[in-house]
């Protein structure tokens, strides 16, 4: 796999080359965009990873089996 999955958003890029003003200012939000819900993902994964640091082995437990079950419900939808 390795770079061969980044030649589909590299050639996207090399086919904007130039194509105006607002196709970059388009480029430019979208990476704004991009860029705030980074910063919010990874504010929630720490907030996730504290709530889980601090539960106890029953509501850890719960969680484990929720996920579990999650799972078997997504194979179950796609087979």
């Amino acid at each position: 796999m390795g770079l061969e999955a980044l030649q589909p958003i590299l050639t996207w890029f090399s086919n904007i080359n130039g194509g105006g003003v607002a196709s970059w200012l388009a480029v430019a939000g979208i990476a704004i965009i991009a860029a705030v819900a980074l910063g919010y993902i990874a504010y929630g994964l720490v907030k996730f990873a504290k709530l889980v640091i601090n539960m106890r082995v029953k509501e850890f437990s719960l969680l484990l089996l929720a996920v579990g079950a999650v799972f078997v419900g997504l194979a179950i939808l796609l087979p």
